[in-house]
């Protein structure tokens, strides 16, 4: 008779267990609205090459400035004259990227010019654009870009010849 007790109360409380549970369960869900957003890339495409243009150097080092505008100062012993030819531009590239986002533009802190076993630093890098700086505009725009050449004493007379990297990526 015990037995059947125990057995008749285990079954009452697993009655209650289920009544009481009846309704909740065990898991849940819920909806989300899903959205994905594709920008244009990045592109940056070299129009112009940088060109420091013709000088001399003299018994003192100096620099040869190129502006975004591409005009050409020298300082120090370094001098130029119209006789040499005005030859001096500014590097420019065609750069595009999704309206209105902002981006950053970065050069190597220093790159160099060489001629044999002789070499020049550039340095000092200035930036323009057609557009907004460091904001993409609706259309392609024009990054203009000087920088400052070192030129030192009695420099040796040549074509010195090297490259810059130019990245543009959005902030």
């Amino acid at each position: 008779m015990k037995t059947l007790a125990k057995v008749v109360v285990m079954a009452g409380c697993t009655a209650l267990a289920w009544a009481a549970g009846a309704g909740v369960s065990q898991a849940a869900t819920a909806t989300a609205a899903t959205s994905a957003t594709v920008v244009l890339p990045v592109t940056i495409t070299k129009t112009i090459d940088l060109n420091f243009g013709r000088f001399m150097s003299g018994g003192t080092g100096g620099t040869v400035v190129v502006s975004t505008a591409g005009a050409q100062s020298v300082t120090g012993g370094v001098t130029t004259t119209a006789a040499l030819g005005g030859t001096a531009t500014a590097a420019a590239f065609t750069i595009s990227g999704e309206p209105a986002s902002t981006y950053a533009i970065t050069f190597p802190n220093t790159t160099n010019l060489i001629n044999g076993a002789n070499n020049m630093t550039i340095g000092t890098f200035t930036t323009a654009s057609t557009g907004t700086l460091n904001t993409f505009g609706a259309a392609a725009e024009t990054l203009t870009v000087g920088a400052t050449l070192a030129v030192g004493a009695n420099q040796a007379s040549g074509t010195y010849i090297g490259t810059i990297d130019v990245a543009v990526n959005y902030n």
